[in-house]
């Protein structure tokens, strides 16, 4: 899976800590279930989330003829009792 982000969303996602292995996770399982993808038809974009580890990651990405164009994504971590 290609990833395609700016300069810009590139910084803002080292400054994360999210690496392109987890975006493609996110995107790849939303893109093959449909599960946790949502689509805002105002920005044309997709959300999918996916839990990996300990963490729930968010990618808001839309698709384009050579891969998938990222415009930002976040993770957090859930803390359970």
């Amino acid at each position: 899976m290609k990833i395609i982000k700016s300069e810009e969303v590139a910084k803002l996602l080292e400054s994360r800590n999210i690496r392109d292995d987890e975006l493609s996770e996110v995107i790849g399982n939303a893109e093959e279930t449909g599960q946790d993808k949502f689509y805002n038809p105002e920005t044309g974009q997709f959300a999918a989330s996916k839990r990996i580890g300990e963490a729930t990651y968010w990618v808001h990405y839309s698709s384009a003829e050579s891969g998938y164009v990222i415009h930002s994504a976040y993770w957090h971590k859930s803390i359970l009792s």
